[in-house]
């Protein structure tokens, strides 16, 4: 069937739906998520000689059901530290908004925030 047979009511309901099938929140989510992957992609184990040379990035998760952490040990003193940093802390951002887009949960999570790792540098090398 052409466009032109289309009568006009049809079409201001076609119009009227948008179009599109995307989901705020699964839009959100995917941003998180995303620039979790950038961070953590930018976030070299290496170089230290220190512990001191060692931070840690920390992650929200967007996931509605229960809010935790995650975490990755990264050098501070590796070319892309300050990029690691900056994409970890605009991650954290990220899932707050998507928490305020997801639906209704009738799950109940206890409120547990995993322990920030204890960061070791062993072989040159940031861990946990």
């Amino acid at each position: 069937m052409s466009i032109q047979r289309l009568s006009p009511y049809l079409l201001v309901v076609l119009a009227a739906c948008g179009g599109s099938d995307s989901d705020p929140y699964e839009e959100a989510v995917a941003a998180a998520n995303k620039k979790e992957a950038e961070a953590r992609a930018a976030g070299a184990t290496s170089p230290c000689s220190d512990v001191s040379q060692c931070g840690v990035l920390t992650f929200q998760s967007p996931s509605h059901i229960c809010v935790n952490w995650t975490y990755k040990p990264y050098s501070l003193v590796s070319s892309n530290a300050a990029a690691a940093s900056a994409a970890a802390q605009e991650q954290n951002v990220l899932p707050r908004q998507a928490l305020v887009l997801a639906p209704p949960s009738n799950i109940f999570c206890p409120a547990v925030v995993p322990p920030v790792p204890v960061l070791t540098c062993v072989a040159s090398t940031c861990g946990s």
